[in-house]
């Protein structure tokens, strides 16, 4: 079941979103800090209520496009691809850790970590050749 569009100023203030979050994702492509999927998967989120037009552009994008497909469709991830991810993402949250000034906080960042990794550590696993 598709979600239901919004209109009038929602609509906007989420196309607007989402393109910021494609920005930001398409920033993570070509530096290892920045995450792509999360504001790849944002982006969706908020075309597929404001804009099919956007929704569709993003999903057959050239440079985004297969990070979207692989994720949705649980493709998976090359070996390549997840070590890469992991390192940016605990080099990150590294980061966030030292500086954060709450122990609280950094035990949910530690948690969120753990997490995300667990989630990528068990999605199936290409080959380079698999990817679109």
């Amino acid at each position: 079941m598709s979600p239901k569009p919004v209109r009038g100023p929602l609509k906007y203030l989420l196309i607007g979103l989402g393109c910021l979050a494609v920005a930001a994702a398409t920033i993570g492509v070509f530096m290892p800090l920045i995450p792509t999927v999360p504001f790849l998967l944002l982006a969706t989120f908020c075309f597929s209520r404001s804009s099919a037009r956007m929704q569709v552009w993003l999903y057959n994008n050239r440079l985004l496009g297969p990070y979207l497909r692989n994720y949705l469709e649980r493709k998976g991830l090359t070996k390549r691809q997840l070590i890469s991810s992991l390192v940016s993402m605990w080099v990150g949250m590294s980061i966030a850790i030292l500086i954060a000034p709450v122990v609280a906080v950094k035990w949910g960042l530690v948690a969120i970590g753990v997490a995300v990794s667990i989630h990528l550590i068990r999605m199936k696993r290409l080959l380079p050749g698999e990817v679109d």
